[in-house]
C-alpha cells in the first residue's frame, strides 16, 4: 500500500493544489497546457515513488511491469482522460457539471488502483497504512483545495455560482483545515472540545457576516472537515 498512498497523494497534489486557476484554463484552450497540467503527475509520481521505481508493480503469468512502465501509464491515461473530457465539453456541449468531475476523478482513481501493487511485500507494509505521511497528505488536500472544487461544482449545478475568489477561497480553505486539525489534539475530549469551539466561534463571526461564506459552503466544508479531522486522528494515533 506505500505506492498506493504516495500514487494518490502525488495526484491530488497535481490535480488540485498544483492546478492554479491558470493552469485550469490553459489545458482547456491548449494543448501545451493539457500536457504540461498532465506532466505534472509523473514527475510528482517519481518523486514520491523514487525508491520502489526498479520494483515490479504488476507481476504476472503474463507479464512485468516496473514502477516506470506503470508511471507511464497513468500518464498516457490521465492525458487522454482531460483530453476527452475538455473535447466533449467544448466539441460537443456536454456540461462541465459535478457528475462530470466525479466521473473524471473516478477514472483516474481505477488507473492509479490498477497499477499500484496492494500485496504487502514487507511485515511492516502489512497495513492500509503502512506510511502515515501520504495518507495524511491525501486528506489535507481533500480538505482545502478539492473540497473547494467539489463545494463549486455543486453550487454551480445548483444555483449557477462563480468560482470563489481567491479571499474567499483561501479563507474558507483555513477554517476548513483549523477545524480538522483540532482532531489531532492528543485526549479525545480535547479534540472534541477544540472542534465544537472553533465551529461556534466561525458560525458566530458568518452570522454577524464579519466574512461571507455561503450556508452550503461553510456547512457543507465543515462536514468534510470533520469527517477528514476524524480520518487524520485514526491514521495519525494507530
Amino acid at each position: 500500500m506505500n505506492i498506493f498512498w504516495r500514487l494518490m497523494f502525488g495526484h491530488l497534489l497535481c490535480d488540485f493544489t498544483l492546478q492554479t486557476n491558470f493552469i485550469n484554463r490553459w489545458k482547456r484552450t491548449s494543448q501545451w497546457g493539457l500536457l504540461a497540467h498532465c506532466a505534472m503527475h509523473p514527475a510528482a509520481y517519481l518523486l514520491l515513488t523514487w525508491p520502489f521505481l526498479g520494483d515490479y508493480w504488476i507481476e504476472n503469468s503474463f507479464f512485468r511491469l516496473n514502477g516506470w512502465s506503470c508511471i507511464a501509464i497513468i500518464f498516457v491515461t490521465h492525458y487522454l482522460e482531460d483530453w476527452w473530457r475538455v473535447f466533449t465539453i467544448f466539441k460537443y456541449g456536454m456540461p462541465d457539471n459535478t457528475l462530470f468531475f466525479a466521473w473524471d476523478q473516478v477514472i483516474h482513481y481505477a488507473v492509479i488502483f490498477s497499477v499500484a501493487p496492494l500485496a504487502a511485500t514487507t511485515a511492516a507494509s502489512a497495513s492500509y497504512f503502512p506510511e502515515k505521511w501520504p495518507v495524511l497528505g491525501c486528506l489535507f488536500v481533500l480538505i482545502t483545495h478539492a473540497c473547494t472544487v467539489l463545494i463549486y461544482f455543486v453550487e454551480k449545478d445548483i444555483h449557477g455560482a462563480a468560482y470563489p475568489a481567491d479571499d474567499e477561497k483561501h479563507l474558507a480553505m483555513a477554517e476548513r483545515l483549523v477545524l480538522a486539525l483540532c482532531f489531532l489534539f492528543p485526549t479525545p475530549f480535547g479534540a472534541a472540545a477544540l472542534a465544537a469551539g472553533w465551529l461556534a466561534v466561525m458560525f458566530f463571526l458568518r452570522r454577524r457576516r464579519l466574512f461571507d461564506l455561503t450556508a452550503f459552503t461553510f456547512y457543507t466544508g465543515s462536514v468534510i472537515s470533520v469527517l477528514c479531522g476524524l480520518a487524520a486522528r485514526f491514521v495519525y494515533y494507530s
